[in-house]
C-alpha cells in the first residue's frame, strides 16, 4: 500500500511541476486552475499527513515545505520536468490545431 501511495505522490509531484514550469516560465496553461489548485492541496494534505512516507518521494527535496499555495518556487528548472513541459505543451498545441 505505501508504494501505491509513494507511486501517486510522485506522479502529482510531477504533474504539480510540469504544470508549475508550463505557467511560470513559459506563460502557458493548458489544464485549469481549479485542477492545479486541486493537485497542489492534495499533495500538501497528504505529504502532512504522511511525513516520513512522504520523504521517500522522486521530489521530497522541493516539496518539503510546500503547502500547496503556489508552485512558484518550486525545482521546475530540472531537464526532466521542462523536456516534459515542452512535449505536453506540443501534444497540446497540436491537438487544439486539428479541432
Amino acid at each position: 500500500m505505501v508504494n501505491n501511495k509513494i507511486e501517486w505522490a510522485n506522479q502529482r509531484q510531477r504533474q504539480i511541476l510540469v504544470h508549475s514550469f508550463l505557467y511560470y516560465q513559459l506563460n502557458e496553461n493548458i489544464i485549469s486552475d481549479h485542477t492545479f489548485d486541486r493537485w497542489t492541496k492534495e499533495l500538501a494534505e497528504w505529504m502532512r499527513e504522511n511525513p516520513e512516507t512522504a520523504k521517500m518521494t522522486a521530489y521530497y527535496e522541493g516539496f518539503k515545505t510546500f503547502d500547496g499555495s503556489s508552485g512558484y518556487d518550486l525545482p521546475y528548472s530540472l531537464p526532466e520536468i521542462q523536456n516534459t513541459g515542452y512535449k505536453l505543451l506540443k501534444i497540446h498545441n497540436e491537438m487544439r490545431k486539428n479541432k
